[in-house]
């Protein structure tokens, strides 16, 4: 809900500096779109870069890390996975192990 009221905002801001700017008022114009540009690139990049943690990772070349943590949101275990070839990283669920005892 939240994230829509900002996107719609943003998206509107972005629109006035347009207006703005096109009726020549230019300096108060593009601090607008930019602002308005800014914050919503910034939300929509937002949901790319922040993935939620996935399944196991295919077969491949992934290993384990010793990278363990509580995921705040939903309060399980996370492993690190890495793909040395191609140097990416995957969240997955992990075993508990007493994890959600540890102090991280």
């Amino acid at each position: 809900m939240l994230r829509t009221i900002v996107i719609t905002a943003a998206a509107i801001l972005t629109c006035v500096g347009i207006g703005l700017i096109v009726s020549g008022v230019e300096v108060p114009g593009w601090q607008a779109l930019a602002l308005g540009a800014i914050v919503l690139f910034g939300m929509l990049a937002e949901r790319w870069r922040y993935r939620r943690i996935e399944a196991p990772p295919p077969k491949g070349d992934w290993q384990r890390t010793d990278e363990r943590f509580i995921d705040p949101s939903t309060g399980d275990a996370v492993e690190v996975m890495f793909d040395p070839r191609t140097g990416e990283r995957r969240y997955v669920a992990g075993e508990s192990r007493g994890a959600k005892d540890e102090a991280l």
